[in-house]
């Protein structure tokens, strides 16, 4: 049996658990958002784990592979901002708890990608540290909370500022919005206290030809040409999404960034990644970062390309 750890609201893997059935894999969901895990019920005795959830149930014995698109308890933004009493903390404490300990009891099943590894890769440093010994590109960044070093890195040329978190907040309007790459300019840095400030890490800005969005799946690339100069809105981070103004295209990597991929990819330990690069107007190829989960969805409906496909059929042939 495949177990999909995910939660209600994740279209990714209603569409992968789509192509499971089709397929007549057993599979079983478990939905990690607060309503789906108010209606579950959890057993573990003699080193054995049982959980009933939506009238289903599965114990731990059955499954032999895990695919984790979240480990642990989901919350909306609302649930962020608004439940964060004492007796909710410790409710979701105790979840998140019990729930690895089911994970550690599959620690010897097939994971889509393993936990310590993604947890690894999702660190930026090491990841960057990797990166540079295959042999990418990458821009020249600082981390610092020194505002004399940051901008004297300013002044040396064009400068973006990078969050290592992808978080999100809630705005003066009540609204919430993604925290994204910015340009910066050194006066902006006259704005950061020279004490006391956390560490800030900015990166030397690429002027782009476009950008691309390639999704490692099980040795496969799918990927997709971005074109972000062409919206004023997603210019310096596609993520902004203006997709009627930002034509995306299927391209095939050069087959030294196709290597390059394979080699992070073996070292990460990881049979999924989604990887970001810009592509500067001489060609270079720019290594930004590579993200164990993130999302394919949108450039597989645009431009018909089986990822989620691919992503089952791997399940699959783990079993």
């Amino acid at each position: 049996m495949i177990l999909i750890i995910a939660d209600i609201f994740d279209t990714h893997a209603d569409v992968v658990q789509g192509h499971l059935s089709r397929s007549g894999a057993t599979h079983f969901r478990l939905n990690l958002d607060v309503n789906s895990l108010e209606n579950t019920v959890l057993d573990h005795a003699a080193n054995e784990w049982v959980i009933n959830q939506s009238g289903r149930q599965f114990r731990a014995s059955e499954i032999k592979c895990v695919w984790p698109r979240r480990l642990t308890v989901s919350l909306t933004l609302e649930q962020q901002t608004e439940q964060e009493t004492s007796s909710f903390r410790l409710w979701r404490s105790e979840w998140n708890r019990c729930l690895y300990g089911l994970y550690a009891s599959l620690r010897s099943q097939y994971w889509m990608n393993p936990i310590s590894n993604s947890s690894l890769a999702d660190n930026k440093y090491f990841q960057f540290e990797l990166a540079r010994s295959v042999g990418f590109n990458i821009p020249d960044m600082i981390s610092s909370n020194d505002q004399k070093a940051l901008r004297r890195f300013s002044e040396a040329g064009p400068t973006a500022i990078k969050f290592m978190t992808q978080d999100i907040f809630k705005a003066a309007d009540g609204g919430y919005s993604g925290i994204y790459v910015n340009k910066i300019s050194p006066d902006d840095l006259d704005n950061f206290m020279p004490d006391s400030e956390n560490p800030i890490t900015l990166q030397r800005y690429i002027e782009k030809d476009f950008e691309v969005r390639n999704t490692f799946v099980s040795g496969i690339n799918f990927t997709c040409k971005i074109e972000s100069q062409r919206s004023n809105r997603a210019n310096v981070d596609w993520r902004r999404y203006d997709v009627a103004n930002t034509p995306h295209s299927e391209i095939s990597l050069p087959n030294e960034i196709d290597m390059q991929v394979s080699s992070i990819m073996a070292r990460l330990g990881l049979s999924y990644g989604a990887f970001d690069f810009i592509v500067d107007k001489d060609g270079k190829w720019w290594y930004l970062e590579v993200n164990s989960a993130g999302q394919w969805l949108w450039i597989e409906d645009l431009l018909n390309l089986p990822i989620s496909e691919k992503i089952a059929s791997s399940l699959i042939r783990s079993m």
